[in-house]
């Protein structure tokens, strides 16, 4: 679970970023933490960079499914997660 310790630095959001499920291999439009669905494992990925493909795999638990957990803001006086 992504945790944090100065929460003047977080801002929720309710972005449909948050709500897109993303594949192994997959390009993503946001930079930020990842968390896999089935085992809640947690990654960091790059705007522009994809999900690793092979970074790991479930026997029992069914797919390796990707969510958006946290936005890394570039700007931060921009409060809006990027879609694009």
């Amino acid at each position: 679970m992504a945790q944090y310790k100065y929460s003047a630095h977080i801002v929720e959001a309710s972005s449909r970023a948050f709500d897109q499920d993303c594949l192994p291999g997959q390009i993503v439009t946001n930079a930020g933490i990842y968390r896999c669905k089935a085992c809640g494992d947690e990654i960091v990925v790059d705007k522009g960079d994809a999900i690793p493909p092979r970074h790991h795999e479930h026997l029992l638990l069914g797919p390796v499914v990707w969510s958006l957990l946290v936005y890394a803001q570039k700007h931060p006086s921009n409060l809006f997660v990027h879609t694009d």
